[in-house]
Formats: structure tokens, sequence, C-alpha cells
């Protein structure tokens, strides 16, 4: 293959038009170069309607203005855009930064990631980063405790399912988000990788290079430039859709100073080489920032190795345009390859419901509209465990919209299972059985069946928003549990 058709086949990943401009604009040295690509940005943008990717870069540019376009009709505005990205950055990291201190004071150490440790960092475009979370790493062994400190001071999984069953899901989760008030947004990572990128024993050299460093007046420590760079490859790698951010902080690495030798073999044993390649061909190429070409060289010829690595590579890798494309389909298809691939959350298995048709009277001989119902088993010894069938009928009240819908067992601090349902926006009451073999054990109380919410979010969210993930009332119409103890 030769040099221009690979080149051309990597530049498919880069940024879109729009986005290259304004990172051209934010992050390059040449002024005049700079200012030419914010003009060519500001003559086609509609700033009524600009994407999300879009608006967190304008806060970088804002820094600029001055000297790229002092005259420019957007000015106020921008800076306006930039005053907000920041202000709301704060109020995260200062309602998050109570978090951290619980996990301080419980000696939890505590490794800052992608936007939190540039928010940390010196450089003048970190003030412009927007930080809607913080990201913060506290290791495979710490994570239950993490998790239990933060859900006893107050904070929420964001993901569907009660805090119970979201304990459970622990030993296999990678990262789990919390929210809290109106601007806590807590990411709580066992390692500084996701799948299929993260390796446990590598993450030992993230740790011993890191720096100490504070955020909102609590120790933590952040990533090295070198392993920095790295690490937003690979979350930019799967998560380019949302932002191009990942790409300034790869530029703010290589300013900061990488060793590329260690870089290389880092990217190497990850089996980055694909996502690595097309950022650092951006970052010489289209960021004029100084990258070797000796190792750019060999981890695209690795790249080229993996053909279909690649092509999965290529499409997560570019941010998604405003219109349908091939890259959306492939995009699609590398996610779902990657999902497969990734290991399994254990701890409960979904059950759906049986088909069943709704008859209009049944209401009123049900039980309360209620988001708990304890659950009878009949002829069940206490403190002796036991096996059987249970078959339970709701009755849902819904919102005018579509959503899933989430139940759970739950028998006293232990979770048992989970049913679920979808329904269409035009159904207004829905009725569902569900039957599922179940296993209490001796120390089991009867189980509760719990209405649970889809997703939580903070508490300035739109009502409508509140109302489609909230936990959805029920009727309980039957319930049979038909078994018997063992021993």
């Amino acid at each position: 293959m030769s040099n221009r058709l690979a080149a051309s086949i990597l530049r498919s990943a880069w940024p879109t038009t729009a986005v290259d401009r304004l990172l051209r604009a934010s992050l390059i040295a040449d002024d005049a170069a700079a200012a030419a690509a914010w003009r060519d940005f500001e003559k086609v943008a509609d700033f009524d309607r600009l994407s999300n990717g879009e608006m967190r870069l304008i806060g970088v540019v804002a820094k600029r203005m001055r000297k790229l376009e002092p005259d420019s009709p957007m000015r106020a505005r921008i800076g306006g855009f930039e005053r907000a990205n920041w202000a709301r950055s704060q109020l995260t990291i200062g309602e998050t930064a109570r978090g951290l201190r619980k996990l301080e004071v419980a000696g939890v150490e505590m490794l800052l990631v992608k936007g939190a440790a540039r928010a940390v960092a010196a450089d003048a475009a970190a003030r412009g980063r927007t930080l809607n979370d913080v990201d913060v790493v506290v290791g495979a062994e710490q994570m239950e405790r993490a998790f239990d400190i933060l859900t006893a001071d107050g904070w929420e999984p964001a993901g569907s399912g009660t805090t119970l069953y979201q304990r459970t899901q622990l030993p296999a989760t990678m990262c789990l988000n919390l929210v809290r008030g109106r601007f806590g947004n807590f990411d709580l990572h066992r390692g500084a990788f996701h799948s299929p990128y993260n390796a446990a024993d590598e993450d030992v050299g993230v740790w011993t290079r890191a720096a100490g460093a504070t955020l909102g007046g609590v120790a933590v420590r952040v990533p090295s430039p070198t392993d920095s760079a790295v690490i937003a490859i690979a979350h930019g790698a799967l998560d380019a859709h949302k932002s191009s951010d990942w790409l300034a902080d790869v530029a703010a690495a290589i300013d900061a100073g990488v060793d590329w030798t260690l870089f290389e073999t880092i990217v190497t044993r990850r089996r980055l080489q694909a996502p690595a390649a097309v950022a650092l061909g951006y970052a010489a190429e289209r960021l004029e920032r100084l990258v070797p070409e000796a190792p750019r060289a060999r981890l695209e010829a690795a790249a080229f190795r993996r053909p279909f690595a690649l092509i999965g590579a290529l499409a997560e890798t570019r941010p998604k345009s405003r219109t349908p494309g091939s890259f959306w389909l492939a995009r699609a298809v590398a996610k779902q390859a990657r999902l497969l691939k990734a290991p399994t959350r254990g701890g409960s298995a979904y059950h759906r419901p049986l088909p069943t048709l709704i008859r209009q009277d049944e209401a009123a001989g049900a039980g309360v509209l209620a988001v708990t119902a304890p659950i009878d088993i009949p002829g069940r010894v206490p403190g002796r465990a036991w096996d059987g069938f249970l078959d339970v009928t709701l009755l849902v009240e819904l919102p005018p919209v579509a959503r899933r819908l989430e139940f759970e067992l739950n028998a006293g601090g232990r979770h048992l299972a989970r049913l679920r349902a979808s329904v269409r926006a035009s159904v207004k009451a829905r009725r569902f059985r569900f039957r599922l073999a179940l296993t209490l054990a001796a120390c089991d109380e009867n189980p509760l069946l719990t209405s649970a919410h889809s997703r939580r979010f903070n508490s300035d969210a739109p009502a409508a928003l509140l109302e489609r993930y909230a936990a959805a009332p029920f009727r309980l119409i039957a319930c049979r549990a038909t078994g018997s103890p063992r021993d």
C-alpha cells in the first residue's frame, strides 16, 4: 500500500470541517493561520445551532479572540459561551469535590483523568476545557469501597436500576457515573482505560508515573504527559462522536513533553495503534505539533497489519456528522463488536414479560398505586432456603412517551432478579406478567418488588426528562409463588 493511500485512509477519521477549524483556531501557534481558520468557521457557522462538540471547543478559542479577530461581531457572544462553560465546570468541580473529600478522608487514592486532569493543569487552554463530570480512577481493589462511601453520602448511580442492583454489577464494571444535586457528576473508574484497551498489569505504571496535584482542595494524582496522551487517545477512540476535546488533550500532552519511546511501548501493549496513528497524524499535520516520524510510521504500519481492527477504529474515532452516512453504519457495527467482546456483567438476569392483554376493569380490584410491593411466599419456613417459581402481574400507568420499564426483586440487602419491558408512546396503561425461577437463601427476607428508574439525572434536568426515566408506579394485580423449602 502506498504511503499516500495509507495517509488518506487515516485522514478519513479526522474531525469534520467545522471542528477542524475550531481546533486549529484554538491550538496552532501561528496566529495568522489560526485567524484564517477562525474566519472560515465563523463565515458558515450557525451560532444558534452549534453542535455539542463545537460548543465545547468555543471556550478554548475565546482566549485567542483578541488576536484572531478583534473586530468579530461574535466576540462578545463567544466570551459569554466561554464564561458559561467555565462557570458550569467550576460548579461541577465544587459539588464533586465533596465526594472527593469523603474518599480522601477514607484513605482512597485517586487518579484524575481526561478533563479533570486538565482542570488542574497550568496551561492557558485548560480554562477553556469544558468539564461536565469529574473522572476519577480509584483502582480495582477500591471500587466497591469507594462506591459505598459515595452512595452513603447521597450520590446515586445514573444508570438504570437501584443502588443495590448497581452494586451487584461492580465486579464487572469499568466505570460508573454517579450524580447528586444540580451539578454533582462523578465518573468512578476501576482503571484508567476501558475495554478493549484496559490491562490491569499495565495500570501499575500509570500510577507510578503520576504526579501529585489538588482539585477543589483535595489531594489527587494526575497522569504523566505520556500517559495522559495515551489515555486521551484510548477514550477519544471510543467517544469521539461526542466531542473532539481529546485531540486538544493530546496536543496539550505533547506540549508538556511526551516520552515517545514509552508512548510507543504503551500503545503497542494496549493495541491502540490505529487510533494512535490517527491522533498523531492529526496532531502533526493539522495542529502543527512536533511528532517524531519514526514512531508514527511504525504505529501506522502496525495499524494496517490488522485491517478489521483498523476499520472499526476509524469508524469510532471520527466524530459524527449531522447527516447519516457510511461512517454511521460502520461505527454501529464496530461498537457492537466491541461490546460483544467486553466482559459480561453478572449478578442478575433480565426477565421479559409474557404476552398479555389489558382489561379495562381490572384496575378496580387491584392494589394501591405504588413503586414497591411486598411479595408473599406462602408456606415458606422462616430460616430455611426456598426454591420455586414466581408469577406476578402488574398494571402500570405511564406518561405519554416511549420508554423502558425496570423492576427488581430484592430481599433485604440482596438483589435477586431484574424485570424489564418497553412501551410505546401511545400506551397510557399496560398490563405485564412475569414468570421466573426464584431462589431464596435461608437468611433472606421475603422479596420486595420495586419499580426502578431507567436513568437518573442532576436535579436541574428538564421535568419532562425526569418523568420519562423515573420509576413507574404500578398496581400489583396478581401474585403466585409455587415452590418448597430446602435445607
